[in-house]
């Protein structure tokens, strides 16, 4: 590798040490395709040798510690063979975290992949695949639908109030309290018929759910 080419690698790999966002600019830097506001959290593992055989679309979600190969060396237990492949991740497709993605696979669009997948078949377009290896649970209106149905009845917060790991410890304590023997889902902002009061910082009085 040229000297130059090989500094400016690894102070690329530096930088991401101080700057996990700077992850997507890095991979393409090292020849992957990634579409519009597509989000890959790092750490995440792509191929290091043959990473510009992977495509990533549009509006993508890549959660904590997936990894991508395009390469699979098993296949030199055959002799003198290495199994390569391309990954395409097509537009509006979310990868759960801890997943595997193997070579010469295409996902999507509009699919989601279960957390701790291994994604070693193609994955259709608009559909929910889960398991080791990954198999289809259902299709995305069934599995839209079933979310729909139980947002409409389980607890609905709206997720700025409770996402950080400093908020108050009322309201800690207040969604801890809410989801003792059930689930929950965050919302952007509340529905007018779903408002509720959540505890405040200091000593214990209520505000709006939608300050």
């Amino acid at each position: 590798m040229n000297p130059i080419v090989k500094l400016g690698h690894y102070l690329r790999r530096m930088r991401l040490l101080v700057d996990s966002g700077y992850y997507p600019e890095y991979l393409r830097k090292q020849g992957v395709r990634i579409g519009r506001n597509s989000s890959i959290l790092y750490p995440s593992y792509v191929d290091g040798r043959l990473p510009y055989l992977l495509e990533i679309g549009d509006d993508v979600v890549i959660s904590l510690y997936v990894t991508i190969l395009t390469h699979d060396a098993a296949s030199a237990y055959a002799g003198d063979l290495v199994k390569v492949g391309r990954v395409r991740i097509h537009d509006h497709v979310f990868i759960g975290a801890n997943t595997t993605v193997m070579c010469n696979v295409s996902i999507g669009p509009n699919a989601i992949v279960g957390a701790g997948s291994v994604v070693s078949r193609d994955v259709p377009p608009d559909s929910v695949a889960a398991g080791n290896p990954a198999k289809l649970v259902c299709s995305m209106d069934q599995f839209t639908a079933k979310h729909r149905e139980l947002g409409g009845r389980q607890p609905l917060f709206e997720g700025k109030q409770f996402q950080h790991p400093y908020v108050p410890d009322e309201r800690k304590t207040f969604l801890s309290g809410q989801l003792q023997d059930t689930f929950g889902y965050f919302c952007a902002r509340l529905p007018n018929s779903r408002q509720e009061t959540i505890p405040s910082a200091g000593s214990g009085s209520k505000e709006g759910n939608n300050e």
